[in-house]
């Protein structure tokens, strides 16, 4: 693409600190530190090598602000490539309430007028992440060919470092129809004795939005893993203080500016919501890691862990959401807060303090976020997800998990109820908890379950049709399964027994029988299946259909 560059020179009065912009040009797409891990094949296949794709190119550049002594101006001179998002950050400062930002951009040779950005301390990572760069939360500005910035402060001290960030996040010929993951199906409200939980709703996933993942390694290796924290227990609600105007295709793109700005500009591991919704009502995965699990964010200073986080994309100060923005943001939140069994009118005690299991931003400290026009109603998205969850946190699994001692026995939920093939599951901190019509809900747990996540529920053992009990051989131990059992002992190890082949050894006794105990898996050989035990082997033929003995 050709670009025209364009150089302005303005004086503009301001007030405390004076600060100028020369122009630096820092490529997109930095090389990765030395001891970056490798990509996984899910890396990989996520990424799907999006910079080929796109049809204008992304670019991201820092240009640094300089004092001027001894005056009260502050003179701006860029030349520029077109960019679509612009923020500034300056290094760490304990409270940057002092600090005020203003831009204004040159599209087509014409100045807009200024617009004084939101300084946002309380976006942000918790513990070893670490937040390298205080900042402003970034604006798109559309096509814009120049730049001019003022940052000032009003108790007098100095800044030192500040940078304007231009990102150019590149447009796609897919960011006007990306794909969405399907919604699972709406069922009706169902009597508390057989309902599931509230389902999924349609999320575009980070390759409809374009992620680089080569980004997540840009602050070194140990970003480029995602890091989870125990369960979710509340649902945070922010807007990303943007433009409410947008265009439908123009969202993927301000996603991966705002990947780019919190990752290259702010010193994040990743994107830091977990969770975005557009005006138009579409939503859109975050932070990576999975959208079932509970992934550690960085969108609620200090209150990242055991919980997550939804931002509406737009400035909620100036306009209301739509209608579709708080339908779509309560079919997120109804869908997490379901699955991991909380109450949209329950509170929890997060970093010592008591907040509403769904809050604003604004509850955990003095913040606009997430803006008086969209915190008004969250006393509405309340009610709305209450609404969609059938009023209840009850299913079989739950109850299960209450009659095991509840989360004080068996762990807080870490994969909140989620459906299988033929039934449901949730993953608790102990133990494991699974349903299907057929076998009812039972529980996996110990050696048991690390052993039934490798067959998984709609393996060959099928779902569990008991609790794990002593078995007939002295220090042994069984659970059974819809097509068989797991057998272990010391001596023996742990094996699956299925098929054809359990029910013959059922047939015999099982461990008590004369075969004893499994002492291998099951295998393959010419005409069918065998399986080792301590006493025989007994083998299944595939023509026969029979089991021998020998």
């Amino acid at each position: 693409m050709r670009v025209t560059p364009s150089l302005r020179l303005t004086l503009t009065a301001v007030t405390g600190l004076a600060l100028f912009v020369p122009v630096i040009h820092v490529p997109w797409n930095d090389p990765a530190p030395a001891d970056a891990a490798p990509l996984s094949a899910q890396d990989i296949e996520s990424a799907h090598d999006v910079e080929s794709a796109y049809d204008v190119e992304p670019s991201y550049r820092e240009l640094p602000l300089r004092q001027v002594s001894g005056t009260r101006l502050s003179s701006a001179s860029a030349q520029t490539q077109p960019f679509g998002m612009v923020g500034v950050t300056w290094p760490v400062r304990a409270s940057s309430a002092a600090v005020e930002v203003k831009v204004r951009v040159q599209r087509n040779g014409t100045w807009a007028a200024w617009e004084r950005l939101t300084v946002e301390d309380d976006h942000g990572p918790d513990g070893a992440e670490g937040k390298q760069r205080s900042g402003t939360e970034p604006i798109w500005v559309g096509t814009a060919d120049g730049v001019e910035a003022s940052v000032t402060t009003t108790d007098g001290t100095t800044m030192p470092d500040a940078k304007v960030i231009l990102i150019q996040p590149g447009f796609r010929a897919a960011d006007n129809d990306p794909p969405a993951t399907p919604a699972t199906p709406e069922q009706p409200i169902q009597p508390e004795a057989s309902r599931a939980p509230y389902g999924m709703p349609r999320i575009v996933g980070r390759p409809g939005w374009g992620a680089d993942e080569k980004l997540r390694s840009h602050n070194g290796a140990a970003c480029a893993k995602p890091k989870y924290t125990s369960t979710v227990q509340a649902a945070f609600v922010h807007h990303t203080a943007d433009t409410n105007n947008y265009t439908s295709a123009q969202v993927p793109a301000m996603i991966r500016g705002m990947y780019a700005y919190h990752v290259k500009s702010r010193g994040w591991c990743d994107l830091g919501y977990n969770f975005l919704v557009d005006k138009f009502g579409r939503a859109w995965e975050g932070r990576y890691g999975g959208m079932q699990l509970p992934v550690l964010g960085a969108h609620t200073g200090s209150f990242n862990a055991n919980s997550f986080g939804v931002s509406l994309i737009g400035n909620f100060d100036k306009v209301a959401p739509s209608a579709q923005m708080m339908e779509m943001t309560a079919r997120i939140v109804a869908w997490k807060l379901d699955a991991n069994y909380r109450s949209p009118l329950a509170t929890v005690i997060l970093d010592g303090s008591k907040l509403g299991t769904v809050s604003g931003h604004r509850d955990t400290k003095a913040t606009a976020c997430p803006g008086k026009n969209l915190y008004s109603k969250i006393g509405w998205l309340k009610q709305r997800v209450n609404a969609l969850m059938g009023k209840s946190v009850s299913t079989e699994i739950y109850r299960r998990a209450q009659q095991h001692g509840g989360y004080r026995a068996i762990g807080q939920p870490f994969w909140g109820e989620h459906p299988t093939r033929s039934g449901r599951a949730t993953y608790f901190g102990a133990l494991d908890i699974y349903w299907s019509a057929r076998t009812g809900a039972w529980s996996v747990r110990g050696g048991f379950k690390a052993q039934f996540r490798k067959i998984g529920p709609d393996g060959f053992l099928g779902m569990p049709t008991g609790e794990q009990r002593n078995g007939r051989v002295s220090g042994s131990r069984k659970q059974p399964f819809r097509n068989g059992a797991l057998y272990w002992s010391p001596k023996t190890g742990m094996f699956p027994v299925a098929g054809l082949i359990s029910r013959k050894y059922g047939a015999l006794g099982a461990e008590g029988s004369r075969l004893g105990l499994p002492t291998s898996g099951m295998y393959k050989v010419n005409g069918g299946q065998q399986q080792r035990f301590q006493h025989g082997k007994l083998t299944a033929s595939t023509r026969t259909q029979k089991v021998y003995i020998s």
